[in-house]
């Protein structure tokens, strides 16, 4: 019994037999390359939508930051006029306290600011 079928002859075409077959396969071809193409842009659309998002996100972040940055300026402004204050206080009172002891006529060494350090409170 002999074959004529290309698959027992192991003969394989390259080409399609009709027409009708080489339409397809075309077809097929484009509509493979159209999917593809498609997936590119909604995959480029996708990511250039992320970056714009992220784009938004650092300038947020970048503008807290440079709030912060203000915010600790003026807190160590802040901190810096207390210290000032409280060196005023401090001189006031040994100041007072000296005078309230002259008027009673003691005669006693007035506490100092030696051990004020106007940072070691913070």
């Amino acid at each position: 019994m002999e074959s004529d079928s290309d698959y027992e002859r192991g003969i394989q075409d390259t080409e399609p037999s009709t027409p009708i077959e080489h339409f397809s396969i075309e077809c097929l071809i484009k509509r493979v390359d159209e999917y593809q193409r498609r997936d590119h842009m909604e995959t480029i659309e996708r990511l250039t939508t992320e970056n714009s998002l992220l784009q938004h996100v650092i300038v947020k972040y970048q503008k807290n930051w440079c709030w912060t940055i203000e915010i600790l300026e003026k807190t160590h402004q802040a901190v810096l006029t207390l210290q000032k204050a409280l060196e005023y206080c401090i001189d006031e009172d040994i100041a007072a306290e000296r005078q309230w002891l002259a008027f009673w006529g003691i005669k006693k060494e007035c506490t100092t600011r030696q051990n004020y350090n106007p940072a070691g409170w913070i």
